[in-house]
């Protein structure tokens, strides 16, 4: 349905400086859509959103970058067809991420993957601003997996493995 990830991929090298910002959400869309075409779309739309709000007004290149990626849109829109409930597609595939690389870290086996996964499910939950305001668990799982994927990718590249605190009665996220 959607623009091959090639495509995708071959748009991201050409971002202008002041869209750098928008390159997690279009390199996460590619990577998905084969997988989740609506997650990958929505992953675009925000891109495309943010792209529009941030960038550089002086610089043509900005506006010469995001208007196909509205015409993409546009065409992914019409071939997707009706979506049910969007936002709860794009929650539920960041709250699975968000698990498994929780389960990971809790389980004392936090890697770069582990890394991955958290940012991956991070870029997922800001994703769901297109959609309005975040709910607050949705909020604080956005932020917990910020600061775990910061934590265990220091710790990697200290060479030691990142490990939760003292699970106590409880494990994983509160």
């Amino acid at each position: 349905c959607c623009a091959s990830s090639g495509a995708m991929a071959n748009l991201v090298p050409n971002l202008p400086e002041s869209l750098k910002p928008i390159k997690e959400y279009l390199v996460k869309s590619a990577q998905l859509e084969k997988v989740d075409p609506v997650v990958a779309h929505y992953c675009k739309v925000h891109a495309c959103e943010t792209g529009l709000k941030i960038r550089d007004k002086s610089d043509k290149s900005t506006i010469e970058f995001l208007m196909p990626l509205l015409d993409q849109l546009e065409k992914e829109k019409q071939a997707l067809g009706p979506v049910e409930d969007p936002k709860m597609q794009v929650e539920l595939m960041a709250l699975k991420i968000f698990g498994k690389a929780d389960d990971q870290y809790y389980a004392g086996k936090a890697n770069v993957n582990t890394v991955k996964g958290f940012r991956a499910a991070s870029t997922l939950m800001e994703v769901c601003v297109t959609f309005g305001e975040i709910s607050p668990d949705i909020a604080e799982k956005m932020k917990y997996a910020k600061v775990k994927a910061a934590e265990i990718f220091k710790a990697v590249q200290e060479g030691r493995v990142a490990m939760p605190p003292d699970q106590g009665a409880s494990a994983g996220f509160p």
